[in-house]
């Protein structure tokens, strides 16, 4: 039991992806299986690893990452052909077929967020991979905005009706070729849009701001099993760490000292206000540890 404890998330993370492996091998492909075993193989082995060395919790999730985002992207994406992004899904259904995004938006944004959040974006998005890599390099002119639901939800109902106009007069979904011509222009229009909104309203603005996958994974992930969660919320100094490494901006410090995990729907389960501070006080867990942590003050 001890052990189950200590490895909880890892071994719930590989059963999860066991689990959806076996239920699409059962209805479209044993690829399928190989994939996602491959996937819950390789980050259980991460958060393994992390919680034996805290100190390459960064560095191994970003490998991760960066393996993870060359995979769907680079292999599936631009060698198979596989449409991930949010319209395919619509150009999918115009077709009368079923790929990549729709099984991403089923597995990353509706079954995985009720035990791990939106943990995708910081484990497995390809754009959000690049973003990281340019996050500390990219400087806000502004103010950082804050995520307004009125533009997110307003570029997802956009992303809607351009999709399934796009699908009526040239959808390239039947042909293998301008799939793959889409892709690429899908991604450098996002990337660029992420640069520009970077410097404007401040780190993985994109991500914060527009994405439509998190958006929808937005609603769910304020239900997850697993969260940012302060194990030891009396050691907070205040020193602010926690809230200048989160990338999306979320103010961590204020859960800590109303001693609550981190409910925000935009955290993305990057861990880095974990890193960052200095007194071991957050990690991901399932709850608040029941610790009697209250100071003694013993009379003379």
């Amino acid at each position: 039991m001890q052990i189950f404890r200590k490895y909880k998330i890892p071994l719930i993370t590989l059963l999860i992806f066991t689990l959806i492996g076996l239920i699409l091998w059962f209805f479209r492909d044993i690829k399928y299986f190989i994939l996602f075993i491959s996937i819950g193989l390789l980050d259980s082995s991460t958060r393994i690893i992390i919680e034996k060395y805290p100190k390459l919790r960064q560095i191994s999730r970003r490998l991760l990452q960066l393996f993870l985002a060359g995979l769907l992207f680079g292999w599936l994406g631009l060698y198979i052909g596989v449409n991930f992004q949010f319209p395919e899904i619509f150009f999918d259904f115009s077709a009368g077929i079923i790929t990549g995004a729709l099984i991403q938006l089923l597995v990353s944004r509706i079954v995985l967020p009720f035990f791990l959040g939106n943990a995708f974006c910081s484990r497995a998005c390809w754009n959000g991979a690049f973003f990281e890599l340019i996050n500390s390099k990219t400087s806000c002119k502004k103010k950082p905005k804050k995520r307004s639901n009125f533009i997110a939800w307003g570029y997802l109902i956009f992303l809607i009706i351009f999709s399934f106009s796009v699908a009526f007069f040239w959808n390239p979904a039947g042909n293998l070729e301008l799939r793959r011509y889409w892709i690429i222009g899908e991604n450098l229009f996002i990337i660029s849009c992420g640069l520009i909104l970077t410097s404007i309203w401040g780190s993985r603005a994109y991500c914060r701001m527009l994405c439509p996958f998190l958006t929808i994974s937005s609603i769910i992930a304020p239900y997850s099993i697993f969260k940012i969660t302060p194990v030891k919320a009396d050691d907070c100094i205040s020193c602010n760490l926690c809230n200048l490494a989160c990338p999306m901006l979320i103010d961590v410090m204020t859960y800590v000292h109303n001693k609550e995990r981190v409910n925000n729907r935009t955290c993305i389960l990057c861990e880095r206000c974990v890193s960052a501070c200095p007194e071991n006080v957050l990690r991901i867990a399932d709850k608040i540890p029941n610790l009697n942590n209250s100071r003694v003050i013993i009379k003379r």
